[in-house]
């Protein structure tokens, strides 16, 4: 039996990074918005087009290229998702970027992956994200569903406050301890008369 292997979780900075998107259906168009949202500078290039794709092209969000795949489009790229229904066009397209340490994700197979992406929930500067290491996006899908409601809102003003509070308490409270101390103390305080 094959191992998947163990996967490091991490969370990168993608502001003003190449991203270039394989495919430009539905799925693709979720994987679009998702890299918008960290600032990506994306190229999508397909043949079938998405209409929300359509648009943000329109809009100058991303450059859309309506054709199919070249490998000199992955030049500089940071990071690829592979989003074709044609299987052999999202492994030409794995091997191309593993070869040359370019970070790769091909939807709906891990195994030609060099990442996989979570399912995630966002709450303002709170990012939660869930995998099973690609082995059931369903499950994870429901995992995020149920902690969806246990993290409301009031996380994200929760993080609004503290991004305020903390540069304040590293500047007045010298001691590592000490600030550890008084942060658990403030959060226990606020989440307890929250009902949290």
């Amino acid at each position: 039996m094959n191992k998947m292997p163990r996967y490091y979780p991490i969370n990168l900075v993608l502001k003003n990074k190449k991203c270039v998107v394989i495919g430009a259906g539905a799925v693709a168009e979720r994987k679009v918005r998702s890299l918008l949202e960290c600032g990506a500078r994306v190229l999508v290039i397909g043949r079938t087009i998405s209409p929300g794709l359509k648009a943000m092209a329109n809009m100058g969000k991303i450059i859309l290229k309506h054709r199919k795949v070249n490998l000199r489009d992955l030049f500089g790229a940071y990071l690829v998702i592979a989003a074709t229904a044609d299987r052999s066009i999202n492994s030409a397209i794995s091997a191309y970027c593993r070869k040359k340490n370019i970070m790769i994700n091909v939807v709906d197979s891990p195994e030609e992956c060099s990442f996989i992406l979570p399912s995630i929930i966002r709450r303002g500067d709170l990012t939660v994200s869930i995998s099973t290491g690609g082995i059931s996006p369903a499950l994870a899908k429901r995992i995020r569903q149920d902690l969806e409601k246990a993290f409301g809102g009031e996380y994200a003003a929760l993080l609004g406050m503290m991004k305020k509070v903390r540069p304040l308490v590293l500047k007045k409270i010298k001691s590592a301890k000490d600030r550890k101390m008084f942060f658990n103390k403030m959060l226990k305080g606020i989440l307890d008369d929250a009902g949290v």
